[in-house]
């Protein structure tokens, strides 16, 4: 049953702080069918980052603090159950000064452990700023203390460090917060919990467990010589205030022990929490997600999906299905996901893929896999979704390019096997899935079904699934006992597929909620030619001639994937572009005939190509003048708005905008001229300019208002990979974008 939900007003962030942390490094890191009950999904807010300083910076600053009203609650801790709080403050507004909060919680920790649990907002995210800070404050030991500090790129860490002792620890990670939403500071809720029996340190991010890092040199506050001052907003370091908060402690609360996961993730919940369709752990058994698709169907129902990534957030290899979820509501609430495009041949459960210099580039070698969805609904009602298929080991490099995967006989194209054992491939699929061996022209006692699952003699062939685990950062994959359909894209299969990548696309008539078995597309490019790759996203029906246009890329060429049949039969127009770009693209129609492919560039540049003629033939690239990122580019979003913008049709576009990694991203709404110019008019950042900001998805409600998906976070940096909880969805009225 579908719930209601209530609007947020402002979104909290709340720090608990429970463990000190190891080492002094910075934690940042860089890149089906079954209907479901509905899950509630409602709006987030951003929260205020820390800035480039690192907390172990000698930088300190003396700054007047501005009157403000302080509620304070102390209580005794020998009387505090686990869940008690030994001091609570509320509503503390601070500009950089700090307050000295020394006599009410000195001598309140008598326990080794300790969470703090904080909710904030912050007024300007500008340089590192601490929530919460305990040192010894005297010259000579400004490098011993305890603190929890937000960057002005969304990362929340905690420091707990000894001069005397030379211990330095330190936990943090990358786009854990918000900033701003809407031009208005966003309400975080934090968590660091410090557990001396574990050894542990632990942050946590409304309603996530962002990080979580054992060490050997385990400092509590006893450890740390001479402490001598407690600070609000900032750290006590050689008589002078540090790291400096900006914004309002809206509750602090202070507990005399390390309190346990489920609690802190309770007590970090807010309205952040509920701008997540797809959810660490949820019904996909996935901890990891990339590459949002959104699309509003013609019933009003809003659709996404999405990539449900096992192995981490790597692209390839890895194992990945298609995880999908829809709204009847205006994107209030979401059904609960389901896998509409799925491989079995690796379990669904969710891995903890390590993130560590060492272990964060391991991948899972064999999964089959779905990635980089496409979407469109026909002029009759029924849905598509596109989706490249990978077999079991093959990747982007990998995949062979000279070959389509398929055999032509007798005029006609079918998909060609190799069977264990051969060195050639000597079968091919034909009518009905019968496996035909090629050098007889006759039928064999194998059939592949239309999930590619193989039979012999009518019943299931089988191998066992395979299963991931990880000791002492080792990878392992091992078979798991269970029995899975034997499918010609398993690398333990008796008869594969050319190690190659594919398209297959399934439909729906009913709105996304059942789906049709897959097809493959047949060999657009050719015989003796692979693929190309999807522009995930959407595509689009082309108003005057009802043409299906689906975006494609060769890494050299656009291929534009077309239909004039509804989907009855599919071409492809090649598009010459500039070598190595991998150019994901999206359509919009600027009138009848008229369509712009907007795509990503190698050059730092989005470029865009104009057809006339509803596709057949495209200009030569263009590009704007108003966003510019890393030479690697990133996908964008781009869809044409049905309502009049100052009296003009308009198209909204979303995409990063900043050189110095996916971050910064803008929504741009350009008004459509009678010449079909675009007067690119308006822009709002989504949040600050070194917030994280990666592949996105854009679309118009029924309510006329923008639905927004988006990776919060650079996906390219190696330091930001394998993130949790990092692909929210938000809305905003054409009012709010026209502000910024």
């Amino acid at each position: 049953m579908k719930k209601n939900i209530k609007q947020y007003v402002t979104l909290g962030t709340v720090v608990v702080l429970s463990a000190f942390v190891a080492n002094s490094v910075a934690a940042q890191e860089t890149e089906t069918s079954e209907v479901s009950t509905p899950k509630l999904v409602q709006p987030v807010a951003p929260t205020t980052p820390i800035s480039e300083v690192q907390p172990t910076s000698d930088n300190s600053s003396e700054v007047t603090v501005q009157p403000r009203t302080v509620e304070t609650t102390v209580k005794d801790p020998s009387s505090t159950a686990e869940e008690t709080p030994v001091l609570e403050k509320n509503n503390v507004t601070l500009t950089g000064g700090g307050e000295n909060v020394t006599k009410e919680l000195k001598d309140k920790f008598t326990s080794g452990d300790f969470t703090v649990v904080i909710k904030y907002n912050q007024s300007s995210e500008k340089g590192l700023q601490a929530l919460f800070g305990i040192s010894n404050s005297k010259p000579g030991q400004q490098n011993s203390y305890v603190d929890v500090f937000l960057r002005d790129n969304g990362e929340l860490g905690m420091e707990a460090r000894d001069t005397s002792s030379n211990k330095n620890n330190l936990v943090s990670r990358p786009a854990s917060v918000w900033g701003k939403y809407k031009q208005e500071a966003v309400t975080n809720t934090v968590a660091v919990v410090a557990d001396s029996v574990k050894k542990t340190y632990s942050l946590y991010a409304n309603g996530t467990k962002v990080v979580e890092k054992k060490v050997d040199n385990f400092l509590n506050i006893k450890d740390i010589k001479g402490i001598d001052y407690y600070m609000l907003g900032g750290v006590k370091r050689a008589g002078k205030t540090a790291f400096g908060f900006n914004g309002t402690l809206e509750n602090i609360k202070f507990f005399n022990s390390a309190l346990d996961e489920e609690t802190v993730k309770k007590m970090t919940t807010n309205a952040v929490t509920g701008h997540l369709i797809y959810t660490a752990n949820d019904t996909t058994g996935s901890n990891y997600f990339r590459i949002p698709v959104l699309y509003t169907f013609s019933n009003g129902r809003v659709f996404s999906s999405i990539d449900a990534r096992y192995g981490g957030t790597h692209d390839f290899l890895n194992k990945i299905n298609i995880a999908t979820s829809y709204s009847d509501d205006n994107g209030k609430t979401w059904t609960k996901p389901k896998l509409t495009l799925a491989f079995d041949d690796f379990a669904p459960v969710p891995l903890e893929w390590p993130r560590e210099v060492g272990g964060r580039d391991l991948q899972i070698s064999g999964g089959a896999t779905y990635i980089d969805s496409v979407i469109v609904e026909k002029k009759n009602k029924q849905v598509l979704m596109f989706a490249d298929v990978m077999p079991a080991g093959v990747s982007f490099r990998e995949a062979t390019r000279k070959d389509s995967g398929y055999k032509q006989i007798d005029g006609n194209y079918y998909l060609k096997l190799r069977k264990q054992g051969d060195t050639d491939y000597n079968y091919t699929i034909r009518e009905n899935g019968t496996v035909y061996d090629d050098r007889t022209n006759r039928p064999t006692e194998f059939s592949v079904d239309k999930n590619f699952g193989i039979k012999q003699n009518g019943n299931y062939l089988t191998v066992e699934q395979y299963s991931v685990s990880f000791e002492n950062n080792k990878k392992t994959e091992y078979r798991n006992g269970t029995k899975v359909h034997m499918n010609i894209f398993y690398k333990d299969a008796l008869f594969k597929v050319v190690p190659t990548n594919y398209i297959a696309y399934i439909s729906s008539n009913d709105h996304g909620e059942s789906w049709s078995a897959p097809t493959l597309l047949p060999p657009i490019m050719g015989l003796n030619r692979n693929a190309p790759y999807l522009g995930p996203g959407r595509g689009i029906i082309e108003s005057s001639t009802g043409r299906i246009l689906i975006p494609s890329y060769t890494g050299k060429e656009s291929a534009f994937i077309y239909s004039d049949d509804n989907g009855a039969s599919w071409k492809v127009k090649v598009v010459p572009l500039p070598s190595s770009w991998s150019a994901e693209a999206q359509f919009v129609e600027l009138s009848p005939g008229v369509i712009q492919a907007y795509m990503r560039t190698n050059n730092g540049k989005i470029a865009y190509l104009t057809s006339k003629d509803a596709g057949t033939t495209w200009s030569a690239p263009e590009y704007l003048k108003f966003v510019s990122n890393p030479s690697y580019g990133t996908q964008l979003s781009i869809i044409n708005y049905s309502q009049l913008i100052d009296g003009k049709k308009a198209v909204i576009l979303s995409t990063p905008n900043s050189t110095n990694g996916r971050k910064h991203g803008q929504i741009w709404i350009g008004l459509i001229n009678d010449d079909n110019t675009i007067d690119w008019r308006y822009h709002h950042d989504v949040d600050y300019s070194n917030y994280g900001y990666s592949y996105s998805t854009l679309t118009e409600l029924p309510n006329h208002e923008i639905g927004l998906m988006f990776e919060k976070f650079d996906s390219w940096s190696r330091n930001e990979l394998h993130m949790k909880n990092v692909v929210p969805y938000i809305t905003f009225k054409i009012e709010d974008l026209k502000k910024n």
